[in-house]
């Protein structure tokens, strides 16, 4: 069975933190181990952690406030070949970690994300929300709107590992590495057409969409410059209009 590291940069998560983990532990893929990057917190977290008792679960602690640099100590860390993204307030169903991984190895594809489910502070059902499917429907959409749900993606490590992990973007990391994998034709991109994750709208998480956008369309723009491409050109105008627009 291939090794999966599951992988949570965690800031302030005393509330959910408990929950996302307990959705890990119950998978129905058991081979995997629980890397938790816990960065400037200042609540309970560490102290939640520390009563969970199971032999799959690495903590680790950093003083470095940057969701990035979290992301590449955490994937630095993980011995797993596959990488499993969620974050600290998020629910996985059941099957995630089984389906991603299926899919991954009988279709090739090198990252894997999912549909989901948005919920409230309390974990009541809000909404839902359908991602492209398919390889080229996900780089056609990039240029509008995020293709891939972050905290529901499954990649291989390597694929990550060899354009250098995370490097830009407070509050968009996300979008500056799937365009830089997209750079090669020959990574592809899937989204299961089901709701692997549960998605947690609530007045804690970290907003800003303005910044967002602003930073995605610098992305373009660099895609832009570097492909000689005139859609990731348009991709910028859009960007700025989404910005100017908030």
């Amino acid at each position: 069975m291939s090794l999966i590291s599951v992988l949570i940069a965690v800031y302030n998560g005393e509330l959910y933190i408990k929950n996302t983990i307990q959705s890990i532990l119950n998978q129905t893929y058991t081979n995997f181990e629980l890397i938790i990057v816990v960065n400037c917190s200042s609540d309970s977290t560490k102290e939640i952690l520390s009563e969970i008792n199971d032999e799959r679960i690495k903590i680790y602690e950093t003083n470095i406030c940057q969701l990035a640099f979290n992301l590449n100590y955490g994937l630095l860390k993980a011995k797993g070949e596959y990488i499993a993204r969620i974050d600290a307030d998020d629910i996985a169903m059941a099957n995630r970690l089984e389906k991603q991984l299926e899919v991954l190895k009988n279709g090739n594809y090198d990252v894997v994300g999912s549909n989901l489910e948005f919920i409230n502070e309390d974990g009541a059902v809000i909404g839902e929300k359908k991602y492209p499917e398919f390889n080229k429907t996900v780089r056609r959409n990039i240029m509008f709107a995020s293709p891939l749900a972050h905290p529901s993606v499954m990649y291989k490590k390597s694929v990550i590992l060899n354009v250098a992990g995370y490097m830009n973007g407070r509050v968009s990391e996300d979008y500056d590495l799937w365009l830089r994998l997209m750079r090669d034709k020959n990574i592809k991109f899937y989204n299961i057409q089901e709701k692997l994750i549960k998605y947690r709208i609530h007045a804690g998480q970290i907003k800003g969409d303005k910044l967002a956008y602003n930073e995605i369309a610098g992305y373009m723009i660099r895609e832009a410059l570097y492909k000689k491409s005139l859609k990731c050109f348009i991709g910028f105008c859009v960007y700025i209009m989404k910005s100017l627009l908030k």
